[in-house]
């Protein structure tokens, strides 16, 4: 069924159109969060695996995602690459160039549902996961600079699926099974 905007649905969307927002720098955060709530995004997420076979995991504490250890990724920006997107993600994340295999391993559709913890709670409630695995150079050392474990942003290697795992995360077990205990 077709729907018919309303006219100040209407309004609202040629206010939008005419605002001139380049979206290739990134949405204004509020912006974003409206668009999230409306269609699925496309994120990339790097799964990093040490020559002793651990992997990279990273500290995300924020209202839309639970306080938990996640593989590394971002959200695409409009017009963005894949490639920009996974060396974006690596320098914000991991404060790192990476190297990456050309295909992704994953292609997940990832639906948290409505968070009511939130005003909004529609409001990153979809995504499409795509894992890329991805490479560090060789003299690559984890720098936590004042970080502790508890900091959003705290990185560590893991043999295993810490407890708090993101859950969303969770469509990535069949494939983190070859290198995880649990």
């Amino acid at each position: 069924m077709k729907q018919v905007l309303d006219l100040e649905q209407r309004e609202a969307v040629q206010t939008l159109r005419n605002a001139d927002i380049n979206s290739e720098e990134g949405l204004p955060e509020e912006l974003f969060l409206l668009v999230s709530s409306l269609v699925p995004l496309p994120n990339v997420d790097l799964l990093i695996v040490g020559d002793d076979n651990r992997i990279l995991l990273t500290r995300r504490r924020d209202s839309f995602f639970e306080n938990s250890w996640h593989i590394p990724g971002g959200t695409m920006r409009y017009g963005e690459s894949f490639e920009h997107a996974i060396k974006s993600t690596a320098l914000r994340e991991l404060k790192s160039s990476v190297s990456f295999d050309d295909e992704p391993i994953a292609v997940k559709n990832v639906i948290r549902g409505l968070n009511n913890r939130q005003e909004y709670p529609r409001e990153r409630g979809h995504n499409v996961a795509i894992l890329y695995r991805c490479f560090l150079p060789q003299d690559y050392v984890i720098d936590n600079g004042e970080l502790t474990e508890k900091d959003n942003g705290y990185i560590k290697w893991f043999d295993f699926l810490p407890d708090d795992f993101m859950s969303i995360q969770n469509v990535y077990k069949d494939i983190l099974k070859q290198w995880v205990k649990k």
